[in-house]
């Protein structure tokens, strides 16, 4: 287990690097100049995690810093500073994601993959309508709630499929080149206005939303980093390939049902708002678990026999688990937001990117929190930290100046 001692200095090292005021796409910090407790550790080692795998992006800010940019993009990917993050990555792979690992290996042991097949397919294409949507249908906040859920997802879709096409590389057969396809429709086939992450910048715009890479970072609560450290584990790793074909299997299957109660949602409650990325995916990720099953799945199972397939099995269920999480943790903030409300102690908010405030968990909220609001993602602002406290373990807030508490 990594020590907080340690975390302190990665944390040091990091705002160091990123020097005063970087570019959003630039900044490494990570919140762990305090940690009050191991609630707070758990989320700076995840937000430490994600920064390491982000590491590996080509990521330029949308206009160039003041005093030019080549100086600070060499700074910024400078190998030997890199490699004291990257130093830390696999003992927080092995202490954050390994072993939720294996326990989708043991429920992946002796099982047949015809027979998974059987039973996972019809349960997610037949399963009742996304819960978060259902909920958001009698939510008087449902616009606050579903800008937060924009907000937490920005910290893949806004890279979409960039974690991805890093499993692509290499050489390993008729499979690649099936993936690669599935790869191009994410990329919109070179057509940058049909890049699906262009197509979720537009949504967030109608919603309010900055939509620069990482502009939300200090916003994310645990569980969202959670989850796309998980996705990044399995494509980050050379070694994780047919585990890889397991997230792709349960993943393009889940969203063929919950992108399109997203898109029904949106076209009945935010008409005006752009919904293409939802509709897009609703379309294309049928003919995607088609690909992966019969294109990816099948050749590997008959090139390298049957192995392979426990390893679809188990990163299918280490996808289901991190989505079952993220799903639980979301309703739970709704609720608990709504309950505030109910209360006289919250309203809706966007958050102020200019006065970010102390990052607070509900644990330490309950032990050294004050009187000062508190903002809960792109949902609203808290009265004081006290009320944070009562909030679902996993969820991230940022004290806020009294002063800046205004309701939108």
């Amino acid at each position: 287990m990594i020590a907080a001692a340690r975390m302190l200095a990665m944390s040091a090292s990091l705002a160091a690097r990123s020097g005063p005021s970087p570019p959003q796409a630039w900044d490494l910090r990570i919140d762990a100049s305090e940690l009050a407790d191991d609630s707070q550790l758990w989320h700076s080692k995840q937000q430490a995690l994600l920064r390491a795998y982000q590491a590996r992006y080509v990521l330029l800010p949308q206009s160039g810093p003041t005093h030019g940019l080549l100086e600070r993009l060499r700074h910024h990917y400078d190998p030997q500073q890199m490699s004291e993050l990257e130093a830390l990555r696999w003992p927080l792979e092995a202490e954050l994601i390994v072993p939720r690992l294996e326990s989708a290996r043991a429920i992946a042991a002796g099982q047949d993959f015809e027979g998974y097949l059987q039973t996972l397919l019809p349960s997610l294409r037949n399963a009742p309508e996304n819960p978060f949507i259902h909920y958001l249908r009698g939510s008087p906040q449902r616009a606050a709630h579903y800008r937060n859920f924009l907000l937490q997802s920005s910290a893949d879709l806004l890279a979409e499929a960039s974690a991805s096409a890093l499993g692509v590389i290499g050489e390993f057969g008729p499979a690649q080149s099936a993936l690669f396809r599935i790869l191009l429709d994410e990329f919109g086939h070179g057509i940058h206005e049909r890049k699906h992450s262009v197509l979720y910048r537009t949504t967030m715009r109608d919603f309010g939303l900055c939509d620069s890479y990482n502009g939300y970072w200090p916003w994310f609560d645990t569980v969202t980093l959670e989850l796309h450290n998980t996705i990044h584990f399995l494509f980050q790793n050379p070694r994780n390939i047919f585990l890889q074909v397991g997230f792709l299997l349960f993943a393009e299957t889940a969203y063929q049902r919950s992108t399109a109660d997203h898109w029904r949602y949106l076209r009945e409650f935010h008409p005006n708002s752009d919904a293409r990325y939802f509709a897009e995916h609703a379309h294309i990720d049928l003919h995607h678990t088609r690909m992966v099953i019969e294109e990816v799945a099948a050749p590997l199972i008959a090139a390298h026999g049957k192995e392979v397939a426990a390893e679809f099995i188990a990163g299918a269920e280490l996808t289901r688990r991190v989505f079952a999480d993220a799903e639980r943790q979301q309703l739970a903030v709704c609720a608990a937001f709504d309950l505030a409300v109910a209360q006289g102690k919250a309203w809706t908010a966007l958050p102020n990117l200019l006065q970010m405030g102390a990052g607070l968990t509900p644990a330490s909220a309950a032990q050294h929190g004050g009187t000062l609001p508190v903002q809960v993602g792109a949902i609203g602002m808290l009265a004081d930290a006290q009320v944070f406290a009562n909030f679902p373990v996993g969820t991230y807030g940022r004290t806020q100046p009294r002063d800046t508490a205004a309701t939108q």
